[in-house]
């Protein structure tokens, strides 16, 4: 369990199968002042499955894998944490739903994991992030909560499709599964296959054209997913090893719909708008075959971070929330082979931006020293880090002190013991 963002490993790992085992494993964590770190599958971006302290226990909550309630009428579904994409995926297929799916997260991956953790999906420009409803746990102190409908006691077979006016105080618990306490339940929202898929793909010849664009096509509230890669990133989306051929950046759009017409119309919007931009909406890109089928292949179900990486190479995300001018800043700062993935959020008034590191293992000393010189720059630029790493975590407090004095005292009201990942600042 070694990584570019941990040097700790678990000393031993607890698998619970219910509920009551998870709170029994809270209960007496907190009698020896044990620090717990939850895992649910080990799959995502930053490695936060690992310990950030020495001596912790891992609990493994992959075999909580059950899909406790399907409602394809209202869209959505009620899952425990050892719940993968794969699993939910085939359950909501059978039933014409397919699950809001993260970028560079493999099926594997577990969905709540995946969820709490804010992990960036593929849908955010479209729906935000409200892919969770409400939840269900144990506390860091022992004690059971929930939020939400699961609060209340109800007849109703449908009542986690109230929305979520009602669950806000969920959303403290989003950045980590595990810093307030380990969710064992939670309704997640799914979505409608749609029949018609097309994808466009719009040429940039940098990165400040890219946002842009990015920012005149999310406004027209078109696409179902939208976001723009360098040609590093895109020729891995489209298992391409060359890059020749390729633009500096490319802005890829998804439009779905249930008619061919409608499909059709929106393309007419689209292509309109690209008139304006003084470029073009293309459903090709360069010589590459079956562009946008890749594409939706990828989305509908994602590589994971071995799509950037090969045996003995390593790929370290920089995972960031800019501004259209900080990232154009931020650009230099990585080496030219570096990937990159922008996706607008708040219809553009500030991107998720995802540049990454690319190394030969056995360079990971010296990689990690760029990223952490990286990361600094980043910061004094104003750039903020949603998830932080382990690795940046101490420069992240430096630049928020109040911030965090705040989000520490939050914690230390559920967690008095510190047993919760400690050192970890997703909350």
């Amino acid at each position: 369990m070694t990584s570019f963002f941990s040097d700790y490993q678990p000393q031993k790992t607890v698998r619970p199968t219910c509920y009551e085992e998870v709170q029994e494993t809270i209960k007496k964590a907190n009698r020896d002042r044990t620090p717990l770190v939850p895992v649910s599958s080990g799959t995502n971006l930053q490695d936060t499955h690992l310990p950030s302290v020495k001596d912790a226990i891992a609990v493994d909550l992959s075999r909580m894998n059950k899909i406790t309630y399907l409602d394809a009428r209202n869209r959505d579904a009620v899952i425990e944490p050892g719940v993968t994409f794969a699993q939910l995926e085939a359950a909501c297929k059978a039933e014409g739903l397919r699950t809001l799916t993260a970028i560079d997260v493999p099926k594997e991956a577990s969905v709540l994991g995946t969820y709490l953790e804010m992990m960036p999906l593929y849908g955010w420009p479209k729906y935000h992030p409200w892919e969770m409803l409400t939840m269900k746990g144990v506390r860091a102190d022992g004690e059971v909560f929930a939020t939400g409908q699961m609060a209340m006691s109800q007849d109703r077979p449908d009542k986690y499709s109230w929305g979520v006016s009602l669950a806000q105080v969920a959303r403290l618990y989003c950045q980590a599964q595990g810093t307030l306490g380990i969710i064992t339940n939670a309704a997640v929202t799914l979505k409608t296959i749609a029949p018609e898929n097309q994808v466009f793909f719009f040429s940039c010849n940098n990165i400040s054209r890219a946002t842009k664009v990015l920012k005149a096509f999310i406004a027209t509230e078109e696409p179902h997913e939208i976001f723009a890669v360098n040609k590093t990133y895109c020729s891995e989306l489209l298992g391409q090893g060359d890059t020749k051929n390729l633009p500096p950046w490319t802005v890829v759009i998804v439009t779905r719909g249930f008619e061919k017409a409608e499909i059709a119309y929106k393309k007419k919007d689209l292509t309109a708008l690209a008139k304006q931009l003084k470029g073009e909406l293309a459903t090709r890109l360069g010589s590459v075959k079956n562009a946008g089928a890749k594409i939706l292949s990828e989305i509908n179900n994602p590589t994971g971070f071995s799509l950037h990486s090969e045996d003995g190479s390593g790929w370290a995300p920089v995972v960031t929330i800019a501004t259209d001018s900080q990232i154009q800043k931020a650009a230099g700062l990585f080496p030219k082979d570096s990937g990159s993935l922008i996706m607008p959020l708040q219809a553009g008034g500030c991107f998720y931006y995802q540049p990454d590191l690319r190394y030969a293992l056995g360079e990971e000393k010296k990689v990690r020293k760029t990223y952490l010189t990286i990361c600094e720059k980043l910061l004094k630029a104003g750039v903020t880090f949603p998830r932080p790493s382990a690795l940046n975590a101490k420069q992240v407090v430096a630049h928020n002190p109040s911030y965090f004095k705040l989000l520490r005292s939050i914690k230390k009201g559920v967690d008095p013991n510190n047993i919760m990942n400690p050192k970890k600042l997703g909350l």
